[in-house]
């Protein structure tokens, strides 16, 4: 079981302290979420089970799990770009739909399942052979292993889930300072509004 580190953060009480334009952007993480329309079903289906092995959320009640897939989802169908690219590298969402292609295929070598279907020991042992660059799969011929699994999948599933309130809670992080500012001065300890954490083993 994950530890709760900051059992009293609740970052979205702090909305009232908020512009209005920052306020409207971060609720609409929380009550916005777009629906699927770039990615199929199925790729919809495998993109969920490496979001869940990327940052697994089992520990999370159902109604408090960030959702990561249909925003990179949106990315995709917006053309939404990072300002850079490698040379080797296709644009954003042409790189996600061949790298679910290729991790499909090399569940399929590896363990004759698509991916989304396979347990999660053998997701995991699927996404550590495309982290290192040289899995089994035709697909991997024209898509770097490597550059996807780090500057896409883990890169945009990090940055979806840490773009959240709700995994602003999990790390403790107040929020937007915006207008009111900073005013604590004193080495990296907390403002006033954020939360304290928890040691291991109970409050001090």
């Amino acid at each position: 079981m994950i530890r709760d580190r900051f059992p009293d953060a609740d970052v979205l009480a702090q909305r009232g302290y908020w512009d209005k334009a920052t306020r409207e952007v971060i609720l609409d993480r929380v009550h916005n979420v777009p629906g699927f329309h770039f990615f199929n079903e199925h790729e919809v289906q495998v993109l969920l089970a490496i979001c869940e092995r990327v940052i697994p959320q089992s520990h999370r009640p159902a109604s408090k799990r960030v959702p990561i897939a249909p925003w990179i989802d949106q990315r995709c169908q917006d053309g939404a770009i990072d300002g850079f690219r490698f040379d080797n590298m296709p644009p954003n969402e042409i790189a996600w739909r061949w790298g679910l292609h290729g991790i499909d295929q090399t569940a399929q070598i590896m363990f004759h399942a698509t991916f989304d279907k396979l347990s999660a020991e053998r997701q995991d042992e699927v996404l550590r052979s495309v982290a290192s660059g040289a899995p089994p799969g035709v697909m991997w011929q024209d898509l770097p292993a490597k550059r996807f699994w780090i500057y896409i999948a883990v890169r945009q599933i990090a940055g979806a889930y840490y773009a959240h309130p709700w995994a602003w809670d999990e790390i403790g992080f107040g929020g937007p300072a915006y207008p009111r500012g900073y005013a604590s001065l004193n080495n990296g300890a907390p403002e006033p509004w954020e939360a304290r954490e928890v040691p291991e083993g109970g409050r001090p």
